[in-house]
């Protein structure tokens, strides 16, 4: 089945791209999700229309993914206090809600999605490394220290 990308899509391409993908993908994934449309001669002239107002979508969305990314960068670090057991480790974890409650307390805000734990959630103090992903093609990295709550 062809389809029309609509945006980028990891592994399959570009936005205005024409790929040939598996039915069910199509049907149960990108169209559903509004990542593609089918691939009709109806649908090609149509989209080669709306084509230069998606760029512009496209662009402004990643514009205001690098400011975010930018803001980020600026911060470098956040710290979170946390009650501490034996041998450093934390009661419970630090995990992605606790990462987003502070940056919002900072100013910043982010979404789950845009957050990602490498190493799994945070369980130790000391410094973690975590990675901020606003957009597929940015990637801003962020230390969160955790510190015992004294």
């Amino acid at each position: 089945m062809e389809v029309i990308l609509l945006f980028k899509v990891n592994k399959l391409g570009d936005p205005g791209k024409i790929v040939k993908v598996k039915s069910g993908y199509a049907r149960n994934y990108l169209i559903p999700k509004g990542k593609a449309i089918l691939a009709d001669k109806k649908n090609i002239e149509s989209f080669k229309a709306q084509q230069i107002k998606l760029k512009e979508e496209n662009i402004s969305k990643l514009l205001l993914a690098k400011s975010r990314a930018e803001k980020v960068k600026q911060i470098r670090s956040i710290t979170i206090f946390s009650k501490v057991g034996k041998e450093n480790k934390i009661f419970g974890s630090i995990g992605i809600r606790d990462i987003i409650k502070e940056m919002s307390r900072i100013g910043i805000k982010i979404n789950k999605k845009e957050i990602k734990l490498p190493n799994g959630v945070l369980r130790y103090i000391g410094e973690h490394q975590v990675i901020f992903q606003p957009h597929s093609e940015i990637c801003e990295h962020l230390i969160v220290n955790i510190v015992e709550k004294t």
